[in-house]
């Protein structure tokens, strides 16, 4: 996919882009500008249109009674200037709000359905990035810029045809200052943006290695480094810090080239009127009335540059989010299949051929076997023979190359993969756990379960002994990621989940990688009676928890290698198997010789 860079976005594709996130509120878009159009009126036309009054009738006319008048008008005025920014204010921050969470919610469902392999190669603080720090800068322009931007472009109009009653010459003025310090604006702008964009990568680079540092306080204290690791965030933050003075340096140039335009502007229409003065085409009043609106105007003018200028810096965060937005989407997240009953759990993979994508290597060639519903089936094979790769496979994180794998029959590309997903549970060696208490990782399965199901799950994965020894109960936090619970607990935590779903097919990916052997084989027992009904599939590189069962699928390669049960493996001495439950077996008989006590010679 080739993309442009930020830097080189077209200048007016920026607006137009903030414009489209108003259209659904335009309505409401509307109502603030009306509410902004009568503030301008009260907060800056009437007191200016009021000088002229004053300076051309009342003062000549020595008018008390219009002299009264004039006051409770400008009273009046500013009373209700303020009620109209009260209701801008409300306009500006709801609409920014709706705007912004809608965008967040857009970009966090999109990440639910692009495919698996995005994220090997997208790191997760440059997606928390993009889904939370990009929308917040829309989100601080609409609230805080977006009011005095359409106040701006309003004050500037309104102003330019009261010049123009004034005297056309006023109104021809300004507007051909404005334009020139438009097009200046818009080549400083350039530059803005893209420092505004390197800015923002090193903010995502320096949010990702921040997330690394303290997600891994653990390793780099045991290892020691925690001093390096300060150094590294230290560097990370001095690139940072010197994007950021490379784009206030850019913004400041922007900033000396709008300030010069009250200047210039002022100047000239003060040179004007008064050339118009000595031929009577001007009244003293009218004089200064013009110059009291130009002034407003060319304030009007420097704030809606500045705001330009914004428009200009939100758009890198507009570009990052386009990036995301334009990633094809896997079509199992997003297209609709078949849905069924309970699955029977019958499992069959035919002629199955995979390459991980983006690389050429074969995991998997020419995989095939049948489990039937109600069996116990192990995936065993030396590190890298495919193994995971098949789990993946059967849960549409990808989808085969060639070949289809089968649950009941039919193809698990035209079963509805939510429905698919809802009928297998699994427990995997790299537990999953969020920041919540036992109970609340435990309904991740299901929703609905009371505590007495919660307790019998706990139960048979060999937990309720910890449980009664917690104040706290199902209720006792279990730390961010699981921190507060031992390997071994955060396992049989998962596995708990897993009972608790009580799904036809279960898979135990590594399972128990994390136990000892009396736990494990204790835990064993409990899921040959808990999945009275269930397909079980273990994948394990531990074959002692592969003995019982009823099938064994060797692989090596990526290709079967062997099938058959542990005693008809063991026949073929030569075979994998074989080598492999040799090599295990040898490698315990080592460790049991060695912690034996030695003689004392």
């Amino acid at each position: 996919m080739s993309t442009k860079t930020v830097s080189s976005q077209p200048k007016s594709r920026d607006g137009r882009r903030v414009l489209n996130f108003l259209k659904p509120y335009k309505k409401w878009v509307i109502g603030d500008s009306i509410v902004i159009a009568i503030s301008q009126v009260f907060s800056a036309l009437i007191p200016t249109l009021a000088l002229s009054w004053l300076i051309d009738t009342i003062i000549p006319g020595d008018n008390h009674q219009w002299l009264w008048g004039l006051m409770w008008l400008l009273i009046l005025s500013g009373v209700l200037d303020l009620v109209m920014m009260v209701i801008d204010e409300y306009f500006c921050h709801q609409t920014a709000k709706t705007v912004t969470n809608w965008q967040k919610l857009r970009l966090f469902s999109h990440l639910q359905v692009l495919p698996f392999s995005f994220y090997h190669n997208n790191s997760s603080g440059e997606l928390l990035a993009r889904v939370s720090d990009d929308p917040d800068t829309l989100h601080n322009f609409l609230a805080w810029e977006g009011s005095t931007f359409m106040a701006s472009v309003q004050g500037v109009l309104i102003y330019s045809l009261v010049l123009l009653w004034i005297h056309p010459y006023l109104m021809i003025t300004s507007v051909v200052l404005g334009v020139l310090f438009y097009w200046a604006s818009n080549y400083v702008g350039a530059r803005t943006r893209a420092a505004s964009a390197d800015a923002r990568a090193e903010a995502s680079r320096y949010l990702e290695r921040l997330r690394e540092s303290v997600t891994g306080i653990h390793l780099s204290r045991v290892m020691g480094v925690s001093d390096s690791e300060v150094e590294s965030v230290i560097r990370i933050r001095n690139s940072f810090v010197q994007h950021s003075i490379k784009e206030l340096k850019a913004r400041m140039q922007s900033v000396v080239v709008i300030a010069s335009y009250n200047g210039f502007a002022l100047g000239l229409v003060y040179f004007i009127s008064t050339l118009l003065i000595w031929n009577d085409g001007l009244t003293s009043g009218q004089m200064l009335t013009a110059g009291g609106l130009v002034t407003i105007a060319a304030n009007e003018m420097q704030r809606l540059l500045r705001n330009w200028l914004s428009v200009r810096r939100t758009g890198p965060a507009l570009d990052r989010s386009d990036i995301l937005l334009s990633h094809a989407t896997a079509d199992a997240e997003t297209t609709a299949g078949k849905v069924g009953d309970r699955a029977a759990g019958h499992i069959s993979l035919k002629d199955v051929t995979f390459a991980y994508p983006g690389k050429e290597e074969t995991v998997l060639s020419g995989v095939s076997f049948d489990i039937r519903s109600g069996e116990k089936v192990a995936l065993v094979g030396p590190s890298g023979s495919g193994k995971s790769t098949i789990v993946d496979l059967l849960f549409r994180l990808y989808d085969t190359k060639k070949g289809i794998i089968e649950v009941d029959g039919i193809a698990i590309t035209e079963w509805d993969t939510a429905w698919l997903r809802s009928q297998m549970a699994i427990v995997t060696q790299d537990v999953q756990l969020r920041s919540g208490s036992l109970a609340e990782n435990l309904r991740i399965g299901k929703q609905d379960a009371t505590d007495e199901e919660l307790l019998n799950a706990l139960h048979a994965s060999g937990l309720d002994d910890i449980i009664a020894t917690l104040p706290e109960g199902l209720n006792t936090k279990v730390g961010e990621r699981g921190s507060l619970l031992s390997g071994g607990q955060k396992q049989r935590l998962s596995l708990a989940r897993a009972i608790l779903k009580d799904a036809p097919i279960l898979v135990l990916d590594e399972a128990s990688s994390a136990l000892d052997p009396i736990t494990e084989t204790k835990i064993n027992e409990a899921v040959l009676k808990t999945g009275k009904k269930q397909t079980i599939i273990i994948v394990s590189h531990r074959l002692s928890t592969v003995l019982s069962a009823d099938n064994i699928i060797v692989l090596e390669n990526g290709k079967i290698v062997e099938i058959g049960s542990h005693g008809d493996l063991l026949k073929n001495e030569t075979g994998v198997y074989t080598r492999l439950f040799g090599r295990e077996a040898g490698i315990g008989e080592r460790t049991i010789r060695h912690s034996e006590p030695q003689a004392i010679l």
